[in-house]
């Protein structure tokens, strides 16, 4: 007699991304190509907060973490003056005298050392996780014109070069070019004639993160995924059948089999009713990004003295800057969004914004030793958490993604993540 074989179809891998900024999105786009079914849910909209008004720039270089020796000193030599790039408002709270702690612990020199070592690594090959997003069909706003760090010192390029040297030894194969005075100016005519030189990191790159985000975003929902925008994650409840509950501001209630947290700040909000302590800080930054008139930077520079990012966007130059610890609100600073602008313009022979289409705050999600924190969260099976990449979220971002949905599809440990995990602190 003739038999019947039924098909079983296996029910796809459910998995819930709390967080619709670019370390979220790449992740759900990995996991989507892995074949799970993605759900993103975020309070605001596609990459509104962190990922909107950075400076976008790809740069393994420039991967190393603020925690190192003499940064809580200058933090704290801030409080003096309006004008440092860096500063620190305190809390009179356990969590924040906990995250100082551990910050100083990591900036002695050993441990900056190490910290160092396994950014270069994570970022090295970033570079090529773009090209494959590009290849793969995620649309985004690029440029491959390289980066330059500018110095009004020349006591200070010197000092650069030997930074050259130091990356070298980690690694870095970038190529890198110097320019001193005149020469400088040649390089990129946007640059002020007195400047004492700029070294041109060759092989950088930078992006505009809103369309990066974008990107990711509408790959996501024309692959069968869901992108939930303005809708605030309340609650993240483990169900006795040992999937998840995500629970919204609207009522929405997601069931998942997995739970991936890549919120920025929020996520250690979201992640203490567990009984899971993160420890993050807001870094509050701003920048200003505007049409002008005079000459445009045809590179992104890096002014050194200021700590101030400006990058090119096609007509549109962003300023962006400070990195104000513990400062948590989200009112625009409009002084020190001044003086990043007045600071930056410092180092410009002759452009000068005369459109303004953007005035940007947000926070930078910064761990205790300023590195990502990406893994399973400890004794919470399906729940994983991608956070903490600071002013590093575009440059990490992809390979965060690619990396961590490995693991989260049961792909096995991933190397370059084992610096990086939550049991660290």
């Amino acid at each position: 007699p003739a038999t019947t074989r039924h098909t079983v179809r296996k029910k796809p891998v459910r998995t819930t991304v709390v967080g619709a900024g670019v370390i979220g999105l790449s992740c759900a786009y990995e996991l989507s190509e892995l074949g799970h079914q993605v759900t993103v849910v975020d309070s605001g909209a596609v990459g509104a907060a962190a990922s909107a008004g950075n400076a976008g720039w790809v740069t393994p270089f420039l991967s190393t973490p603020r925690a190192a020796p003499g940064a809580v000193r200058d933090a704290f030599r801030s409080f003096t003056s309006t004008e440092g790039p860096a500063r620190m408002r305190p809390h009179l709270e356990p969590s924040f005298a906990g995250w100082i702690t551990k910050f100083l612990r990591a900036s002695t020199k050993k441990r900056n050392a190490k910290s160092t070592a396994a950014l270069q690594d994570f970022a090295r090959p970033a570079h090529s996780y773009f090209d494959s997003l590009i290849e793969r069909g995620v649309s985004f706003e690029q440029y491959t014109d390289g980066l330059a760090v500018v110095f009004k010192e020349e006591e200070n390029l010197v000092h650069y070069e030997q930074i050259v040297t130091k990356m070298r030894a980690l690694g870095y194969v970038g190529s890198v070019k110097v320019y001193r005075g005149e020469d400088a100016a040649e390089f990129d005519p946007a640059i002020r004639r007195d400047i004492a030189g700029a070294l041109h990191l060759e092989s950088e790159r930078h992006v505009r993160p809103e369309t990066l985000c974008q990107g990711l975003a509408k790959w996501v929902e024309a692959n069968g995924g869901e992108v939930a925008e303005h809708d605030a994650v309340t609650a993240i409840t483990a169900r006795s059948s040992g999937q998840w509950m995500v629970t919204t501001e609207s009522g929405r209630e997601i069931v998942a089999d997995n739970v991936v947290v890549a919120a920025g700040y929020p996520s250690r909000t979201l992640l203490a009713p567990l009984g899971v302590t993160v420890p993050l800080e807001a870094a509050k930054g701003t920048s200003m990004t505007a049409l002008g008139e005079g000459t445009a930077p045809a590179h992104p520079l890096k002014l050194y003295e200021n700590m101030v990012a400006c990058s090119p966007f096609g007509n549109a130059v962003r300023l962006s800057g400070t990195f104000d610890i513990g400062n948590r609100d989200f009112t625009l600073n409009q002084k020190r969004l001044d003086m990043v602008v007045r600071q930056g313009l410092s180092f410009l022979e002759d452009w000068r914004p005369t459109d303004v289409e953007i005035q940007w705050v947000g926070h930078r999600p910064t761990s205790a030793d300023d590195l990502p924190i990406i893994g399973p969260v400890p004794g919470q099976a399906g729940l994983y958490l991608a956070t903490g990449h600071g002013t590093l979220g575009v440059t990490l971002g992809p390979v965060t993604g690619a990396l961590a949905a490995k693991e989260i599809a049961r792909h096995g440990q991933q190397r370059l993540l084992e610096p990086f995990r939550l049991t660290r602190f």
